[in-house]
């Protein structure tokens, strides 16, 4: 760390640890918490903080204003550039892959408090939590394919592994969007309450792993963890591959200009 670097110093995330529980906020609420380069860029950083910091015991992973993670900025995508593929392919691998392994990789109980929307990477961001809580009218889901994407940021990685192989597929092929009671009867989350209970029931969860043995809780993760780092890192492989594919088809420019021009796309497959 720089001499002049504050710890928790980010400009898209927002950091406040109280005694052992760090709080860990994306903070772009005018643009739902859309994740933006510079976003992923501090999320390539701050889980090794976590990581290397022993005052914290947990972290807390939410959302700014009305919600956790609108994932991905479509409208940003519409106006990229096909000669940029090769360069935004090798920081997505370099970045997004990392990412998700940093998180699942991080020695400390993350939990997510899903206070709003969780769309696409926003979804993905809160299902490699350690636990998830979500609000019971909030919406989650993986909408990659609808703007002619492959979901390679962590949903063809995570889900299959939650819910099995066949609902997996129906919600990230059809990208439908679920309240959290309904991801919660799935098993997709752990668990979805009223949204005005959502702070305290994750505070009093995340007390109670702060006051148990350090090192048991972060080895249990560890141990827990070790069978899907491997699994993650091979589907990130091919998965992020494929994405950066779909990002040079027609379809994909075509979907993004539609939904950015509120309009229903047409569609060539190609």
């Amino acid at each position: 760390m720089s001499a002049n670097k504050k710890p928790y110093d980010y400009e898209t995330l927002k950091c406040e640890r109280n005694g052992h529980i760090l709080t860990i906020t994306m903070n772009r609420p005018d643009q739902l918490n859309a994740a933006n380069g510079t976003m992923n860029e501090e999320f390539s950083r701050i889980w090794d903080e976590v990581h290397r910091d022993s005052e914290v015991r947990v972290a807390i992973l939410t959302g700014a204003g009305r919600a956790f993670c609108a994932g991905g900025d479509v409208k940003r995508m519409a106006n990229s550039e096909e000669s940029s593929l090769v360069s935004r392919w090798t920081h997505s691998v370099n970045t997004n892959r990392m990412n998700i392994l940093r998180q699942l990789e991080c020695n400390k109980p993350i939990i997510a408090k899903v206070n709003g929307a969780a769309v696409g990477l926003g979804c993905s961001l809160a299902l490699a939590c350690d636990v998830v809580f979500i609000a019971n009218d909030a919406r989650i889901g993986d909408t990659h394919v609808k703007v002619g994407l492959v979901a390679g940021d962590g949903g063809t990685a995570l889900w299959p592994w939650l819910v099995g192989f066949h609902r997996a597929k129906e919600f990230l092929l059809g990208c439908d969007l679920m309240t959290g009671e309904e991801a919660a009867r799935i098993g997709l989350v752990n668990h979805a309450v009223p949204k005005e209970q959502l702070d305290a029931k994750v505070q009093e969860f995340a007390q109670k792993l702060a006051d148990l043995p350090p090192l048991a809780v972060q080895w249990t993760k560890a141990s827990t963890n070790s069978h899907l780092r491997a699994l993650v890192g091979v589907n990130m492989d091919v998965s992020l591959s494929m994405e950066h594919m779909t990002q040079a088809s027609q379809d994909h420019k075509e979907a993004s200009l539609a939904f950015k021009e509120k309009r229903k796309p047409v569609l060539k497959g190609f």
